[in-house]
């Protein structure tokens, strides 16, 4: 009985040790799904999301005209700023690791989505997220609140 109770204990506090060294994100800002377009001005407005060191930054760039969203383009930028393409997920040119592609053309795939749902929905709030994709989409909502609030000024 004391060896089980000693067990549970040590396996108690490897836990809690374990998640002292995790890192936790802040949330990022999430626009109102009721964002209000008639106080925006029309024309082309751009924003950059911050930069995650591994997965890069996000840059939005939306056209309004007569108060309604008429274009939006989302990309994402690789740590070096360069546009995320079909290669994106590749080493030296290569596919090394199929899942790790896969994975990163599934959310490239998401960031093509995200302006189109935009121009639909014309609510931030209402774009939705896609699996695999959390990181781009936390910086796509980090840039559609900074274009909009621009727009307003």
């Amino acid at each position: 009985m004391k060896k089980i109770v000693t067990s549970g204990l040590l396996l108690a506090a490897m836990m809690a040790l374990a998640g002292c060294g995790q890192e936790k994100k802040p949330e990022p800002a999430k626009p109102a799904a009721a964002f209000d377009l008639n106080k925006a001005k029309d024309g082309t407005y751009t924003a950059e999301s911050s930069s995650d060191s591994y997965m890069g930054r996000g840059r939005l760039t939306v056209v309004i005209k007569d108060h309604k969203i008429v274009a939006a383009d989302f990309v994402g930028l690789s740590p070096d700023g360069k546009v995320k393409d079909d290669t994106y997920g590749m080493t030296d040119g290569q596919i090394k690791d199929e899942r790790k592609y896969k994975i990163a053309q599934s959310a490239l795939k998401a960031n093509n989505s995200y302006g189109a749902q935009l121009i639909e929905t014309q609510k931030p709030g209402e774009v939705d997220a896609i699996a695999g994709a959390t990181v781009s989409y936390d910086q796509f909502m980090e840039t559609a609140q900074n274009v909009l609030e621009q727009a307003q000024k």
